[in-house]
Formats: structure tokens, C-alpha cells, sequence
């Protein structure tokens, strides 16, 4: 479980309190901006210097998708 530092206000959770939340949530309260820093996990996983972001080596890299060509389509007539 993901252990936060919460931004702004959560229910009766003040500013600067820190709470162990799951994925979902966390997800969740990162969407909107109530995750000021992301602590660690309690089960070892680590945070990157510097930053708040969490990294996970199990995630599976994500598939790249090629943007289609532009449409150059003519002038209907």
C-alpha cells in the first residue's frame, strides 16, 4: 500500500497528515491534486530521488501506438 502526504482537505484529514491509501485511491486522489508527496509503500517499494512518483518494476512497459498519417484528402467537387 501506497503511503501519501495528503496536498489540500480529505473528509476530516488535515493538510500534511499522511495516510495509507490503495492503488485506486491514490490514482484517484493524484487526479485530483490532493497528493502533495508520495512517501513509499509499506511493503518496500521505493521512491526515485528527487520525486514523488513511485517506481514499480513489475509494471509492463506501455504499447506505443503510431499516430495515423494526415488526411490529405482533396476538394470535394
Amino acid at each position: 500500500m501506497p503511503r501519501i502526504k495528503l496536498a489540500t482537505w480529505y473528509g476530516d484529514k488535515a493538510p500534511g497528515e499522511e495516510l495509507d491509501v490503495d492503488d485506486v485511491t491514490l490514482k484517484a486522489l493524484r487526479r485530483d491534486g490532493l497528493v502533495a508527496e508520495v512517501t513509499g509503500y509499506e511493503d518496500g517499494g521505493r521512491l526515485e530521488p528527487g520525486t514523488s512518483e513511485v517506481t514499480n518494476t513489475t509494471d509492463q512497459p506501455e504499447q506505443v501506438v503510431p499516430a495515423s498519417p494526415p488526411e490529405t484528402g482533396g476538394k470535394r467537387r
